[in-house]
């Protein structure tokens, strides 16, 4: 991802105990912020939303002997993350929804901030937003649902299914090179004038050619480079292979057996009830529109709406085996130890982002061994000016349920 990882000797890590102190100097950045009233949910007795949450399909590493922290109420832990969320809400460093869930139950939940800034209409929990890069997972279940059923190989090329990609390496870039980044196929930023050119309506073809167009960075396979075409490719690929549109399938296979309601496709002339609009914030100017995006450009790697009750019900069936088998299932659920709260703690999670797209930031992180899952969507990006990154977000309030140090917010000129 996108933190630097700390050096291990600086980590208390969650299964390896260790910990040095480390000194954190906080920033000072000017605004004058009003305060937004709340949308709330708290739980400090956990609530079902679903019968029986918890894991069963997913594999886990042995647990090591661990050193026992000092034991936290789970009130206490609650409680913390509303004052931690309210703080962010008064400062207004935040808008979107949060949604937290531990042993298969929602242990906390909240909506902050505007969701359209003209009509001063708040954000609630049903909300929808997009997910920007988090419609990669989506993608990536269609397509090893393909895979299982013998229509898509992982080693097949994608001049097999895919002719009208003329681009170089056709015959060379497989399935599994896409799904994995490792495809030599550029991304977004190759893109010259890409605010001007994703404004407009693509159809299949036209992209088709303009990804076809750009060399290849390496050889297919030899290194790694995130590439949102690769994902678009998959998208096409989803549907040419089955027939079906990406939004039939996804609602069949995906929608139904996870029990999502407010997960789909975005069309951009569609009006779409309780979406938010998405909004940049500029130092000088304040909140801003962001600028314009027509979903067509982004399919297959950032075009899905969606709610944080609905990624939470998504990561549920994912890791029960209703969507995959269990060797796909595992595949998918690569955990490893990354950095929590202030970074001087680590815990084992899968993270999901931080995604980014016009107007909206989200990520989702699973502690796997704990059964513990906290998603955070956002309706405001920034420029030049302090909002903390989901990724922030998501690791402070991990590091509230470990009991481990996290950043706070840092205060105002003037406050």
């Amino acid at each position: 991802m996108f933190n630097q990882r700390s050096s291990p000797d600086k980590l208390m890590r969650i299964g390896n105990i260790l910990i040095t102190p480390l000194l954190v100097i906080m920033a000072v950045v000017g605004c004058t912020p009003q305060p937004r009233s709340v949308d709330v949910t708290t739980n400090p007795t956990p609530t079902k939303l679903v019968p029986d949450m918890r894991a069963t399909t997913t594999v886990i590493p042995p647990t090591e002997t661990l050193t026992p922290l000092p034991p936290i109420t789970l009130d206490a832990r609650v409680a913390e993350i509303e004052a931690l969320m309210t703080t962010y809400e008064q400062m207004d460093l935040f808008s979107g929804a949060v949604l937290v869930a531990e042993g298969g139950e929602i242990i906390y939940e909240k909506a902050i901030g505007y969701a359209n800034r003209e009509w001063s209409i708040l954000n609630t929990l049903d909300t929808r937003f997009r997910v920007a890069s988090l419609s990669k997972q989506f993608t990536k279940i269609l397509v090893l649902q393909l895979v299982e059923e013998g229509k898509l190989s992982l080693n097949g090329t994608i001049d097999l299914y895919l002719p009208d990609y003329t681009g170089p390496g056709a015959d060379q870039i497989t399935i599994d090179h896409l799904l994995k980044h490792r495809s030599g196929i550029v991304g977004e930023p190759a893109v010259q004038n890409l605010e001007r050119i994703e404004r407009d309506y693509y159809t299949q073809e036209k992209m088709l050619e303009l990804i076809s167009g750009f060399e290849l960075l390496f050889e297919p396979g030899t290194q790694w480079t995130y590439s949102n075409f690769g994902y678009y490719l998959l998208g096409v690929n989803i549907e040419r292979v089955s027939g079906r549109t990406y939004a039939d399938l996804m609602q069949e296979r995906i929608c139904v057996p996870a029990g999502l309601t407010d997960t789909f496709p975005e069309v951009t002339s569609d009006i779409i009830e309780r979406r938010a609009s998405g909004y940049w914030f500029d130092a000088e100017r304040g909140f801003i529109h962001d600028s314009p995006l027509d979903m067509s450009f982004v399919f297959g790697y950032g075009h899905l709406i969606s709610t944080v009750r609905d990624l939470y019900l998504f990561d549920i069936a994912l890791r029960e085996g209703k969507l995959l088998n269990s060797s796909n299932t595992n595949a998918i659920y690569e955990a490893e130890f990354r950095p929590i709260g202030d970074e001087t703690c680590e815990a084992y999670v899968v993270e999901d982002g931080p995604a980014s797209i016009n107007g909206f930031r989200a990520s989702s992180h699973s502690y796997i061994r704990e059964d513990r899952f906290v998603v955070i969507v956002e309706n405001v990006r920034s420029g030049g000016y302090y909002l903390p990154g989901v990724f922030e977000v998501g690791r402070n309030i991990a590091a509230i349920l470990y009991g481990c140090p996290y950043d706070q917010p840092p205060p105002h000129v003037g406050d």
